[in-house]
C-alpha cells in the first residue's frame, strides 16, 4: 500500500482531514474512488471507473461498501461561496443549565433549519450553534426567539463579517 500521509484529502465537516487516511480500513482502489468523491460527488461510476481503470460495477460495489461500513457516511452540497456570502453567518454559544440541557437542544433543533451544527462544548456557555440567515433580521427573530427558551440562561453572539479561511460546506 502506497503511502498516504502527504496527500490531502477534503472533507465537508473539517477544512482538514490530516491523519484520517490511516485510520481507514481501504486499500488504494477505495482511496482513489474516496480522493475523486471528494472532489466531485456527483461524479457517475462509469465515469469514475474510467479514471481509476477498474469496471463500473467494482467502483458501485466499493462505494456501497464503505456506505455499509460507515467509512463513507453521505454526499455532501457545497455552496457556491459567492453567493453564500450573501447571507448572514454567526456563532451562538448558549449557556444551559445542565439539567436542561437535553431538552434545549431538542427543541432548538425542532424546527430551527438555519441550525448549520450544534455542538456541546465544556466551557459555561455549554452548546455552541452554527448558524445561517438570509439577513439580520432573520437572525435577531431567532435570537430573540432562542432567549424564550426555557432553560436558557444567556447567550453570545458572534457574527462572521470576513473569512481567512472559508468553511467548504457552506463557502462561508
Amino acid at each position: 500500500m502506497e503511502d498516504h500521509r502527504n496527500q490531502r484529502v477534503k472533507c465537508w465537516r473539517k477544512e482538514s482531514c490530516e491523519g484520517l487516511l490511516e485510520t481507514l480500513t481501504v486499500d488504494d482502489v477505495d482511496l482513489k474512488i474516496i480522493r475523486i468523491l471528494s472532489e466531485n460527488a456527483r461524479m457517475s461510476n462509469v465515469d469514475i471507473a474510467n479514471k481509476i481503470s477498474v469496471s463500473e460495477g467494482t467502483v458501485r460495489r466499493r462505494i456501497a461498501e464503505m456506505a455499509k461500513n460507515k467509512v463513507i457516511e453521505g454526499f455532501a452540497l457545497l455552496l457556491n461561496c459567492k453567493e453564500a456570502e450573501k447571507c448572514v453567518k454567526a456563532f451562538i454559544s448558549i449557556k444551559i443549565a445542565d439539567s436542561n440541557l437535553q431538552s434545549v437542544s431538542d427543541e432548538l433543533l425542532k424546527d430551527h433549519e438555519h441550525i448549520i451544527a450544534l455542538y456541546r462544548t465544556n466551557t459555561q456557555f455549554n452548546l455552541l450553534g452554527e448558524v445561517m440567515f438570509r439577513s439580520i433580521i432573520e437572525l435577531q427573530k431567532f435570537i430573540d426567539g432562542c432567549q424564550k427558551i426555557e432553560g436558557i440562561v444567556d447567550l453570545d453572539v458572534k457574527m462572521v463579517i470576513g473569512s481567512y479561511k472559508k468553511c467548504m460546506w457552506t463557502g462561508i
